[in-house]
């Protein structure tokens, strides 16, 4: 695959959500779109899970392996996000939102960035790596995908200082799971991760409303 193809194709992954919302709402039509837009998570996650099978290259149907090296990194990332998580910003309400949020959401994200995105500029990019962290290789390949991950939350909220956070998170957060995924050739440990922070971010905004009661 060339370079420019394979930067066409990370772009359109990385914004495949509101790719699939805009068709699904042209064709279905507002007044249903409105009834189903919880939904469109899961028309998403299925259409990427077609794609996924036929791209071999990919780390979402693999067990970790060479893990050993990345060992503390991810207990450091675990023990990091039970702190950072309560200042996310997120709030998502209503039952069926925050179980896309805890849920649906990383699996899916996690499946694209991680397990696709990052795969593909490995195989189309040289690899230079930049710096490394607990000796765990930062490379260009990893910033990219996480710059995208970044960007791509402005396809859910609107450009503000809130949406910029949310942001900031990405990214920071996409380089960690990405260095992860790359050493490990899966998405397992950053899958469990980010459930983690969406899962606590969850919990720290509900007991922030409780408190202000």
């Amino acid at each position: 695959m060339s370079s420019l193809i394979a930067l066409v194709l990370v772009v359109l992954l990385a914004f495949s959500y509101k790719i699939v919302d805009l068709i699904v709402r042209g064709i279905i039509g507002r007044t249903l779109y409105r009834k189903i837009a919880n939904e469109i998570i899961y028309i998403w996650g299925i259409l990427l899970t077609g794609i996924v099978y036929f791209y071999e290259d990919n780390y979402v149907f693999r067990l970790p392996i060479h893990y050993e090296p990345i060992v503390l990194l991810v207990f450091i990332a675990a023990i990091t996000i039970i702190f950072i998580s309560r200042y996310s910003g997120y709030k998502p309400s209503g039952k069926k939102n925050i179980l896309n949020f805890v849920l649906m959401y990383p699996i899916v994200e996690e499946v694209i960035f991680r397990g696709m995105i990052l795969p593909i500029l490995n195989n189309s990019l040289p690899i230079y790596t930049h710096f490394e962290l607990l000796h765990t290789p930062v490379t260009v390949q990893i910033l990219m995908s996480s710059f995208l991950f970044a960007v791509s939350h402005l396809q859910y909220y609107s450009f503000n200082r809130t949406s910029i956070k949310f942001m900031v998170f990405a990214f920071l957060g996409g380089m960690i799971f990405g260095m992860i995924t790359d050493s490990s050739l899966s998405i397992v440990f950053a899958l469990l991760l980010h459930i983690e922070f969406n899962l606590l971010s969850v919990y720290y905004s509900k007991r922030a409303q409780q408190i202000n009661k």
